[in-house]
C-alpha cells in the first residue's frame, strides 16, 4: 500500500472493523471523500484516474459519499461527472446539510442543522465591523453581499475556488430576509486576524472554520457542526457503520471528519494538524491523483471491498450500534 504509516495520538481500536481474512488487515467497505485539495485537482477538476477508481470500487459494490464545504450547487458539475449508477450522500456545508444527489441533478434532504437566528445577527454585525464580505448558505443556493471592489474580487476568487453561482443582494435588509442559513461565510484578505476576532466574539457559541484549501475566509456553523459529527449523523440516517470507512482529506475542516471515519487518510498537500489527526498520510497530493491510487491500492490488496447487504451499493446496516453511540456521546 502507497502510503505512509504514522503512529495516531488517540486510541482508534475501537472504531476499526478487523478484518476475517488470512492477512489480518482491515477491511473497509466504504469511501468518504472529501473535494477541494482532496479528491479534486488544482484545477478543481476530477482526474480521469480518480474518476475510473472510483467508478471501479462502485461497481465492486463498495458504497461511496462526498462530504464537502461546498454547497450542493458546487457538487452537481462532480456528480455529473462521475456517472454513478445510484443516488449517493453528500455532506454539504461542513456537515450542517446532507443530501442524496444523483448525476442529473436531482436531490433528497436527509437533515439540516442551520446557525441559530440570534447569532446569525451577530456574525452579520461582525462582517459589518470588519468589512468583510458577507455570504448565507440556503438550502443548495449560495447569496453574497459585495459592497465594493475588494468584495467583488473576494467574491470571484470564491467562485473560481468552489464553482458556486452566487445571487448578488443589495443590502444586509435584504440578505436576512432570504431565511436562515446553514452556513454564514466571510470572505476576508485577513483569514488569521478575522479568525481570532471571531474566537474572541463567539467562543464556543458557533464553529468556526479557517478556510481551506486557500485562507481568504472563515466559516460560522452552529455549535457541535462540522464534518466529524456530520459523517456521524449521517450514518446514522443512512444506515451506514463508521467504523466501515475509509475517510480522505485534507484540511482544517477535515480533522474530526478523519477521526470519526474507521479510517482517516491525509493528502501529501493536506495541513499539518490535519496530518496529524490521521490514521495515515499518502505521499502523493491531490495533483497526483492520490485518492485514484490509494483506492486501486485497497482494492488490489483486498482492504476495501463491497458488502452483501449493501442496499442499491449505499446502504449499510450498522453492525456495531453500542460504539456508534458512544462516539456520538464522545462528540457532544
Amino acid at each position: 500500500m502507497s502510503i505512509f504509516k504514522r503512529t495516531h495520538r488517540y486510541p482508534r481500536s475501537a472504531n476499526i472493523l478487523k478484518s476475517s481474512i488470512p492477512t489480518g488487515r482491515s477491511i473497509y467497505r466504504f469511501v468518504a471523500l472529501d473535494l477541494d485539495g482532496t479528491t479534486l485537482n488544482t484545477k478543481h477538476q476530477l482526474s480521469k484516474r480518480n474518476i475510473a477508481a472510483i467508478r471501479s470500487m462502485v461497481e465492486k459494490g463498495v458504497g461511496v459519499a462526498i462530504a464537502t464545504g461546498r454547497s450542493m450547487s458546487g457538487i452537481y458539475e462532480h456528480l455529473e461527472t462521475l456517472q454513478l449508477p445510484y443516488p449517493i450522500p453528500v455532506l454539504c456545508l461542513n456537515g450542517a446539510l446532507a443530501l442524496k444527489g444523483t448525476c442529473d441533478g436531482k436531490t433528497q434532504p436527509l437533515f439540516t442543522d442551520p446557525v441559530p437566528k440570534d447569532l446569525v445577527s451577530q456574525v452579520v454585525s461582525l462582517g459589518q465591523e470588519t468589512g468583510d464580505m458577507i455570504q448565507f448558505y440556503v438550502d443548495d443556493k449560495v447569496y453574497a453581499l459585495p459592497l465594493n471592489e475588494e468584495h467583488q474580487v473576494l467574491m470571484k476568487r470564491y467562485q473560481v475556488l468552489t464553482g458556486h453561482p452566487q445571487t448578488q443582494l443589495r443590502d444586509v435588509k435584504e440578505l436576512k430576509s432570504i431565511g436562515q442559513p446553514a452556513k454564514i461565510l466571510l470572505l476576508t484578505n485577513d483569514a488569521d486576524g478575522l479568525m481570532e476576532k471571531a474566537k474572541n466574539r463567539f467562543g464556543n457559541k458557533l464553529h468556526l472554520v479557517r478556510g481551506s484549501p486557500e485562507p481568504f475566509f472563515v466559516e460560522f456553523l452552529q455549535k457541535g457542526v462540522c464534518k466529524g459529527t456530520g459523517l456521524l449523523k449521517l450514518c446514522q440516517v443512512e444506515k451506514i457503520d463508521p467504523s466501515s470507512i475509509v475517510a480522505f482529506g485534507d484540511g482544517d475542516n477535515d480533522m474530526e471528519f478523519l477521526q470519526n471515519a474507521g479510517f482517516g487518510i491525509a493528502m501529501k498537500n493536506a495541513r499539518e494538524v490535519t496530518k496529524d489527526k490521521a490514521d495515515m498520510v499518502l505521499p502523493y497530493t491531490n495533483d497526483q491523483d492520490g485518492v485514484g491510487r490509494q483506492i486501486e491500492d485497497m482494492l488490489s490488496e483486498g482492504s476495501l471491498v463491497g458488502c452483501d447487504n449493501l442496499d442499491n451499493g449505499h446502504s449499510l446496516e450498522v453492525s456495531k450500534t453500542k460504539q456508534f453511540e458512544h462516539k456520538t456521546a464522545m462528540m457532544k
